[in-house]
């Protein structure tokens, strides 16, 4: 074909972008080898064929109207975006400009040249951008926002159709699998997870992945509460399941939340809705499933409201320090005392750590807390200089790690002036077990600074003695519960005497809790106990309760705790 002006043939044949004229007819009548290879074949295969054939059918009918306004003149130019197929099937994603070309005056017919541009590359850059903003990149599986939309868009549909639920599961102690196997472990887990999870559901319902162990699944057209619990059994069974991973066989439990939708209810309640009956699953003792329910809700209210009042008592001094004391059961004389937090509220009174602990846990204000008390508590002991005594102080493992523990006591020695060989850390049996690495050697530094490491509630963890003592220990104290059945002549007697012997053999710093009648005391006495708490020998007081002077075993005048040398079994 032959072209006017050898500046048009030149641009035409050497332009980097692909180039065709198409006749009234929709034919190609001339096209440079830049649109040839988009469509992944020779120029001449394509010059005489029809548009249509290497046009996707989903922009054929719109192509349709937009070519015959331009060839008829009416339309001069347009652009638009187009899809062509590659010769292999591919889709090619292009921009394309259509102009009116007038070539024959005399006969009115129209010529268009087309110029396109390939923006396939830019396309899936744009469609990757936006999967990684919808979906999670460890799974694959819908994030939050995706959940959200998506969750939104069903509502809609099923606004006058059968409802819907939504299950909030969440993995209990996942925090164990990366802490003990890696983290490399605790990704391999999650995928699986994701795969039993989606394998479990319907083809019809949405799994979506918010973070860490946390998944949602949207069960559509659900014609029941029943049957919602009827589809998270088939989930809960496979989730269940024995789990290999980094040469490990584990057995995961779930806690879940579970909501149904309601009139003019948002994708946004609802999910905050199942998330909250799962943490009252959490709260019943996990491996187990809620519904919301209005009590769910008023809860959680009630846990905002005393967590906002929490952090006003920490700025406003609303917190106490209570020393309850640890005696000789030889001769009732104290030989230590316990630093246990009160709150002082302004409305409620006097309110015990059962109240508010969990609280402090979850919003994250326990280091603080535990800075305050470890600070009271130092003062305590620094203010009666004649009593060698020690004071102990409970921590959380949230404190430990991390949070450095061993640099704020240090911090907190120094400031106070007390020797560490008067401080005694508290650390539950459950907390001694779930230590990291990295919790681990912070500990081992506090035993090197001379401060002594005691098991609390011990008896009520899951663990082997071997695995609790694998830091350094320097005492335990038995939990109240076996207390309380001392006299039982079976299970509680004998538990006592094996835990009271043990503490001698390894010459732990061995404490029974809880003790409250004299009874209690005779028989602790008799199974070979040698320090005692509870009510009999007194409650819980404000410092300013207890005298300069209290009094102290002499035998014990050096201030160590009996046979508080740190053991650790490997």
């Amino acid at each position: 074909m032959k072209h006017d002006g050898t500046l048009f043939d030149s641009t035409f044949r050497d332009s980097p972008i692909g180039i065709a004229l198409i006749d009234e007819a929709g034919t190609y009548v001339a096209l440079n080898d830049a649109f040839a290879r988009m469509l992944g074949r020779d120029s001449a295969d394509v010059v005489g064929s029809h548009y249509s054939t290497h046009t996707h059918p989903d922009d054929l009918r719109r192509d349709r109207e937009m070519m015959t306004a331009a060839t008829s003149g009416s339309l001069p130019y347009y652009q638009a975006q187009k899809r062509f197929v590659h010769r292999n099937g591919d889709t090619v994603w292009t921009r394309v400009t259509v102009s009116d070309v007038t070539r024959n005056e005399d006969s009115g017919r129209h010529t268009c040249v087309l110029q396109i541009e390939d923006v396939t590359e830019v396309r899936r850059a744009k469609e990757l951008l936006q999967r990684r903003a919808q979906y999670d990149h460890l799974t694959g599986l819908p994030n939050r926002s995706l959940l959200i939309e998506t969750l939104t868009r069903t509502l809609a549909k099923a606004a006058h159709a059968s409802p819907i639920a939504v299950l909030f599961i969440d993995i209990d102690h996942f925090k164990l699998i990366n802490d003990s196997l890696g983290h490399d472990a605790g990704d391999q887990a999650i995928v699986e997870i994701a795969r039993r999870i989606s394998g479990a559901v319907r083809p019809s319902d949405l799994v979506a992945r918010l973070g860490g162990d946390e998944f949602v699944v949207v069960l559509s057209s659900i014609l029941s509460e029943n049957a919602a619990q009827g589809l998270l059994a088939v989930v809960t069974d496979a989730v269940q399941a024995p789990l290999d991973v980094a040469d490990h066989t584990i057995q995961l439990t779930i806690s879940t939340g579970i909501a149904l939708s309601d009139y003019n209810l948002t994708a946004e309640t609802l999910v905050r809705r199942s998330d909250l009956a799962m943490y009252a699953a959490k709260q019943a003792g996990r491996a187990r499933s809620e519904v919301f329910r209005a009590e769910v809700h008023a809860n959680a209210l009630s846990r905002l409201s005393v967590e906002a009042e929490l952090r006003t008592a920490l700025t406003d001094g609303q917190l106490r320090v209570h020393y309850q004391p640890v005696v000789d059961l030889r001769n009732r004389e104290i030989v230590s005392y316990e630093a246990l937090v009160r709150w002082e509220h302004p409305t409620r009174g006097l309110l015990l750590p059962q109240e508010f602990i969990e609280v402090c846990e979850e919003a994250n204000l326990v280091i603080e807390l535990g800075r305050l008390v470890l600070i009271e508590a130092c003062h305590f002991i620094a203010s009666r200089p004649e009593f060698r005594g020690k004071v102990l102080v409970n921590v959380s493992t949230r404190q430990v790690g991390s949070a450095d523990l061993s640099r704020v006591v240090k911090s907190v020695l120094k400031e106070t002036g007390v020797g560490a060989d008067r401080l005694a850390l508290e650390i539950t049996e459950s907390g001694m077990l779930a230590t990291t690495p990295a919790e681990q050697s912070d500990l081992k530094r506090l035993a090197a600074m001379g401060v002594d490491l005691i098991i609390d509630d011990f008896g009520t963890g899951y663990s082997s003695l071997s695995s609790v003592l694998q830091n350094p220990v320097a005492g335990l104290k038995l939990a109240r519960e076996f207390t309380l059945r001392l006299g039982d002549r079976s299970t509680g007697d004998r538990i006592s005497t094996a835990i009271a012997g043990l503490t001698a053999s390894l010459e732990m710093y061995g404490v029974i809790e809880g003790i409250e009648t004299e009874a209690q005391y005779t028989i602790a006495r008799r199974h070979g106990w040698k320090y005692g708490q509870g009510f009999l020998f007194g409650h819980a007081e404000p410092a300013d309760s207890i005298g300069p002077h209290p009094t102290v075993n002499p035998e014990h005048a050096d201030g160590r705790a009996p046979g508080a040398t740190p053991v650790a079994l490997a």
